[in-house]
């Protein structure tokens, strides 16, 4: 059994023991995933397709940090991010990060890929593209306010089984 599916069902036994199991969302189809990758014009990690056909997201709020973004709302927020970097928002800050072993250097990169979301314009990050010693497929937090930093988690299996400790950790 993968990390993915290890952590997975952790989580949903979680849910199910809280009575919560409407709060995660059936799976995504392999045909809605290869059609957002060609749409990001990204190819996702494995870890990440594995989540998808899992669940595809989360209810808003019913995630730890707010929701656990599904394929159509990670579209949502990549554009909104991509928007902002091709009109020259983030011009001033092309070199944040910069000296970073982990992360390249600016404010926003076209290899990162929404994964969940505070509601405040603030989530966690697929990273695709990392700095020199980081790891392809990285969690990053993307602060709307300070920027990115990070990596917060080597992997996406990581985050997860991070995100059910945080679970655990909540009263009924």
């Amino acid at each position: 059994m993968s990390e993915i599916s290890a952590v997975w069902e952790r989580i949903e036994a979680w849910y199910e023991a809280k009575g919560q199991t409407e709060n995660l969302n059936p799976s995504a189809s392999a045909e809605a995933i290869a059609q957002a990758e060609k749409d990001m014009g990204l190819t996702f990690p494995t870890e990440l397709r594995e989540s998808l056909l899992r669940h595809d997201g989360s209810a808003d709020g019913g995630w730890p940090t707010g929701e656990l973004l599904s394929l159509e709302r990670m579209a949502d927020e990549r554009k909104v991010w991509m928007d902002l970097l091709q009109d020259g928002t983030f011009d001033g800050n092309a070199r944040h990060n910069e000296g970073s072993e982990t992360l390249e250097a600016g404010w926003w990169n076209p290899a990162w890929i929404p994964l969940d979301s505070d509601g405040g314009g603030n989530g966690a990050v697929i990273d695709l593209n990392p700095g020199p010693q980081g790891t392809v497929g990285q969690v990053i937090d993307m602060d709307h306010e300070v920027g990115p930093n990070g990596p917060e988690y080597p992997s996406l299996a990581a985050y997860l089984d991070a995100m059910l400790e945080r679970l655990s950790e909540t009263e009924d």
